[in-house]
């Protein structure tokens, strides 16, 4: 690539260390291109999509930015038919990066998952305590990751955004695979005094990514078997880098009065009017009589028109009666 110019890179140092910092608090428009597509088409059992991963944090060089989400039961009018009545919401309280002042550090999720759990330490009855707990597990937040890359073979759609969440369990994750691999491949290289970041912006690799439609099962990633630059277009890799799109801008957040609707089983809808989010079946309904109530004082305006009419009609037809004598002929 002849001169390399210095452009803020992906840090080995902070994917494999990544687990020994993740305890430590860090204080500092919709476009489907913005998206990495890893769901499966109709039909489709299985795919595999080749990507470069960006550094996220240009000034540590990590390429990952971790976030907090409640993953819950939503009204089946708030997604399409046929889809589960689940939705993934940022967690206002938890995750570190969000604009707080706009938002908050409230969260409805978080405020009714500790209440239930206070009520079920306070329980003595086994089966509604078991409910209380299930209901406190229902609304718990956990760990997810975002990265950036660069889809290859889709170049030109410029940075994308992937967001997947953290299995605690089984570790198999896209971020522990990445984790694992990176590590496994500069052990390999030190024990022959080498060094090798795959994850390098200049002689790293690219990931693939297979996606396949088992119920549970998560991606599986492996690096390419080949060293390559992120492109061989100085300019676009800078152009790239520095792309200002946040991940933030990608996956918004929402307010916390449109998450308490949501945590009640309510869909939230916004009342222009009065500039605030309401629960839309009672928005409707108070519309509905709204709309009635003006249907009713339109008819009742009509049916006055008409019986002033009819009485000037009367009144007129009546002068002409009266004066009909008084005709010269």
């Amino acid at each position: 690539m002849g001169n390399l110019i210095e452009l803020p890179n992906i840090s080995l140092d902070s994917v494999v260390n990544e687990k020994n910092d993740e305890q430590k608090p860090k204080k500092e428009g919709f476009d489907v291109k913005n998206y990495l597509n890893v769901r499966l088409s109709d039909g489709e059992d299985q795919k595999t999509l080749t990507i470069r991963l960006l550094p996220m944090d240009l000034e540590t060089g990590s390429p990952f930015a971790k976030i907090h989400i409640h993953n819950v039961k939503v009204p089946q009018d708030m997604v399409k038919p046929g889809e589960k009545p689940y939705k993934s919401y940022i967690c206002l309280n938890k995750t570190e990066g969000i604009d707080h002042e706009k938002y908050g550090t409230k969260c409805p999720f978080c405020e009714m998952n500790y209440a239930a759990y206070l009520e079920s330490t306070k329980e003595t009855d086994p089966v509604k305590k078991k409910a209380l707990q299930e209901a406190s597990l229902a609304f718990k937040s956990q760990e997810a990751v975002i990265v950036r890359c660069i889809e290859r073979g889709k170049e030109e759609d410029g940075v994308k955004f992937w967001k997947f969440n953290i299995r605690a369990k089984d570790k198999t994750d896209p971020y522990n695979q990445i984790l694992n691999l990176a590590k496994l491949r500069e052990d390999a290289a030190a024990r022959k005094g080498e060094t090798n970041n795959i994850l390098d912006i200049y002689t790293g690799r690219d990931l693939n990514v297979t996606i396949t439609s088992a119920e549970k099962s998560a991606p599986s990633i492996i690096d390419d078997g080949d060293r390559s630059p992120l492109s061989k277009d100085e300019e676009l890799m800078k152009k790239w880098i520095f792309d200002k799109k946040k991940w933030q801008e990608v996956f918004t957040c929402k307010p916390y009065e449109y998450l308490n609707l949501v945590a009640q089983m309510r869909t939230p809808w916004f009342d222009k009017s009065k500039g605030v989010w309401v629960d839309k079946e009672e928005y409707e309904a108070e519309h509905s009589a709204n709309t009635n109530e003006v249907d009713k004082e339109i008819k009742e305006a009509e049916n006055k028109v008409k019986e002033n009419e009819k009485s000037n009609n009367n009144s007129f037809v009546g002068s002409l009666e009266i004066n009909d004598d008084d005709l010269p002929y």
